[in-house]
């Protein structure tokens, strides 16, 4: 998912998308092509949107990547994009990630390998700021997230990477459908909880050490640079 505005990096992102940030002097979205065609992924699908020519100019030199641009990037939010990549997407299961993320190789083999269908990869709480926390029942199933600690009982925070079958994902998108009109802001992880709830449920893997961060803005940046070692 990389069609976002990016503005809270303030004149970082006048130029270039966030995923295009430099975390120890290597793009953001460079680690993440790297790390999955490292792990085995053969097709790489990029939503675009805000400067989409730099993600479509990294089609010349990964054969892996497609690119599929969304016009309504600045109205609409990460479920939208999500959505949008449909038809890219077709009968494949797939992991779903964020542009702006920096991780170890582990969380990506960690959700292939595990025994869910679909699943939301959490760590404890690590984040200084912008947490988004999520809470399991006992059978390691999504029963709520909240940006608000207080508001639920958290069994860890988000990492921002996730396994979904394609069974999953259609349900996810006939069910977004429905409320499109209504709520074209939404983020994905608020329907992936709706989805889970009402529908069929998603699990939650939980990984208790792993090193990665998810970079929104400059604070985040130095920190990540100062205290978070990835190769």
């Amino acid at each position: 998912m990389a069609a976002g505005l990016g503005t809270r990096f303030g004149k970082y992102t006048e130029l270039i998308p966030k995923g295009f940030v430099e975390f120890k002097n290597k793009a953001m979205i460079l680690r993440s092509i790297d790390t999955l065609i490292d792990c085995g992924v053969g097709r790489i699908i990029i939503g675009t949107g805000w400067k989409k020519e730099l993600y479509d100019a990294l089609m010349d030199k990964y054969s892996q990547i497609e690119c599929v641009y969304s016009p309504r990037y600045a109205e609409t939010n990460s479920m939208y994009t999500l959505y949008n990549c449909r038809e890219a997407i077709g009968d494949d299961d797939f992991l779903l990630l964020e542009s702006d993320l920096v991780y170890e190789k582990k969380a990506i083999t960690s959700l292939i390998e595990c025994k869910y269908d679909s699943a939301m990869l959490i760590t404890p709480v690590t984040k200084f700021q912008d947490q988004y926390y999520v809470q399991m029942n006992d059978k390691c199933e999504l029963i709520n997230c909240s940006t608000d600690r207080n508001a639920i009982q958290p069994s860890g925070e988000l990492v921002g990477i996730h396994k979904l079958s394609n069974v999953f994902y259609r349900t996810v998108i006939s069910e977004y459908s429905r409320i499109l009109d209504e709520k074209p802001r939404l983020g994905y992880e608020f329907q992936l909880l709706l989805t889970s709830r009402n529908v069929t449920p998603m699990n939650v893997l939980k990984l208790d050490e792993l090193k990665w961060y998810e970079i929104d803005d400059q604070n985040d940046l130095e920190f990540a640079e100062a205290h978070v070692e990835i190769v």
